[in-house]
């Protein structure tokens, strides 16, 4: 009797960490955004191009890497579906213990346009703060239509037809 009721214990903790080991895919995964930053307080600074994307869980951007933030972190999310189209807010934060620097990332994607701030830190310190925006540069292209076949009205000289007999 005591394996009978081991069983069902043992099927329902396999089936939970089964579940947790799943990683479910992100509405952004495998999108890639060309953004523009324009930093903020200061009055001629020239706007920066930058390629950021979304892949597997990790967040990438060039001009991080270029400021000295190696690697690819993860990033979080969450939907908001509540004005009817599907907008993900997401935040990436990426640490440089050599220069006690954090850059964070916090910025929103609806549909195929992103925007948000970047901030970079030093020593809980601000030293600056972008603004971003832009589009996403791998969007699928819609498929074309297949063409119109020519339609006839006269009938079809193939069929023959014979009198009934009775």
């Amino acid at each position: 009797m005591k394996k009978l009721s081991i069983l069902p214990i043992l099927l329902f903790v396999s089936s939970t960490i089964f579940a947790q080991g799943k990683k479910v895919k992100s509405p952004v995964d495998g999108k890639i955004f060309a953004i523009t930053l324009t930093e903020q307080d200061k009055k001629k600074s020239e706007p920066i191009k930058d390629d950021v994307s979304f892949m597997t869980g990790k967040y990438k951007s060039m001009f991080m890497t270029q400021a000295g933030f190696i690697g690819q972190p993860d990033y979080e999310y969450t939907i908001d579906s509540t004005s009817g189209s599907v907008i993900v807010k997401f935040t990436v934060e990426l640490k440089n213990n050599e220069t006690q620097e954090r850059f964070s990332w916090e910025g929103t994607v609806n549909d195929d346009k992103i925007e948000g701030t970047a901030t970079i830190r030093k020593k809980g310190k601000i030293e600056h703060t972008y603004t971003f925006s832009g589009t996403q540069k791998n969007k699928k292209k819609p498929k074309p239509l297949p063409k119109a076949v020519p339609t006839t009205n006269e009938a079809d000289s193939t069929i023959t037809t014979s009198p009934i007999e009775e």
